[in-house]
C-alpha cells in the first residue's frame, strides 16, 4: 500500500504499469526499500537463493495484506489505488474502496468479528438519528478477520482550537444522549467531516444509554479534547461538572461541562477561519 507521487520528469521510458509513491509505513511490520539505477535483464542463479528470498518476504509481510485481499474478494470491491488507507485502531484498519458501480465505501477490517458485529448493531440503532455513518450489508467473516462496508467516507475532523468548536463537539454528544444512545468511545478522532456535516464513527455501545454510560462518554470526550490520559486526574471543576451530568443528564449540564473544558484548554471565543 502506498500514497501516489507524481511521475518524475526525467525522460526515462517506463512500462505503463510502473507506479511511483511512498510506502504507507503503518501497514508494514517490516519495510525494505530497494534502489535500482537500471536493470535490463535478471534471473536467479540457483533456486536456493530464490526460495530464501521468497520466504523472507512472506515472513515479513503484515497479515493485514492478506486480510485486505480476502475482504475485497469476499465483498467484490477494489482498493482505491494510492489513497486507500484511512486509519487504524487497536483492533482494525480502515481502507477506502470502490464497488463495481464506482461508489466509494470505507472498508473496516478487524480481527475480532464479534466486536465488529456489535459496532454494526450500534450503528443500526443510531441510524435513525442521522448522526452516524451507516453500515452497508452484513459483517463478512473472512479468515482470521471480519469486514464491514460503511458509508459515507469523510475526512478526519480537525482538533478543536476554539471554545465554539468544543461546544459543537459536546452538542454532537448531546444529540446522541438525547436519543438515549451512548457512543462508548467519543474521542475527537472518532468524528469525521463530510462537506459541512459531522458524523460519529466507531460506535461501541449497542444498548440504551444509562446515566453511567452518558457520564463515561462525557469524560472520554473531555479527556480527548484536553489530551489528558487516564493516569492524570481531572480538575475539581471538571469532576463536579461530570458528576452533575451524571446526576441529571440535561443539555444545560453538558454545556456547562463544555465551558469548563474550553476554559481548561485555554480556548477563547474567537472563531478560527
Amino acid at each position: 500500500m502506498y500514497r501516489v507521487k507524481p511521475k518524475p520528469q526525467d525522460y526515462v521510458h517506463r512500462p505503463d504499469t510502473f507506479r511511483f509513491g511512498v510506502a504507507e509505513g503503518k501497514l508494514f511490520d517490516c519495510l525494505i526499500l530497494f534502489e535500482s539505477k537500471l536493470i535490463q535483464k535478471a534471473k536467479w542463479v540457483d533456486k536456493g537463493s530464490k526460495s530464501l528470498f521468497q520466504n523472507f518476504i512472506c515472513e515479513n509481510t503484515s497479515p493485514w495484506v492478506a486480510y485486505l485481499t480476502n475482504a475485497c474478494e469476499a465483498l467484490d470491491v477494489n482498493v482505491v489505488e494510492g489513497d486507500a488507507f484511512l486509519g487504524r485502531g487497536a483492533y482494525g484498519r480502515v481502507f477506502k474502496v470502490t464497488g463495481q458501480d464506482g461508489k466509494i465505501f470505507a472498508l473496516k477490517i478487524v480481527t475480532d468479528v464479534r466486536r465488529l458485529r456489535r459496532e454494526r448493531q450500534a450503528l443500526l440503532m443510531a441510524e435513525r438519528t442521522g448522526l452516524t455513518i451507516k453500515p452497508i450489508g452484513e459483517v463478512t467473516a473472512t479468515m482470521e478477520s471480519g469486514a464491514l462496508l460503511l458509508c459515507p467516507v469523510g475526512k478526519p475532523l480537525p482538533r478543536p482550537t476554539t471554545r465554539e468548536k468544543v461546544r459543537s463537539l459536546f452538542y454532537m454528544l448531546w444529540q446522541l444522549h438525547a436519543n438515549n444512545l451512548a457512543h462508548g468511545d467519543p474521542r475527537v478522532p472518532n468524528v469525521i467531516l463530510i462537506e459541512e456535516k459531522t458524523l460519529w464513527i466507531d460506535l461501541v455501545e449497542a444498548e440504551i444509554a444509562t446515566p453511567f454510560s452518558k457520564r463515561l462518554d462525557a469524560e472520554i470526550l473531555t479527556r480527548s479534547i484536553l489530551r489528558l490520559p487516564y493516569e492524570n486526574s481531572l480538575s475539581l471543576a471538571l469532576v463536579q461538572s461530570l458528576n452533575s451530568y451524571y446526576q441529571c443528564a440535561t443539555q444545560e449540564n453538558l454545556y456547562r461541562l463544555a465551558e469548563e473544558v474550553a476554559s481548561a484548554a485555554g480556548f477563547s471565543d474567537q472563531v478560527t477561519l
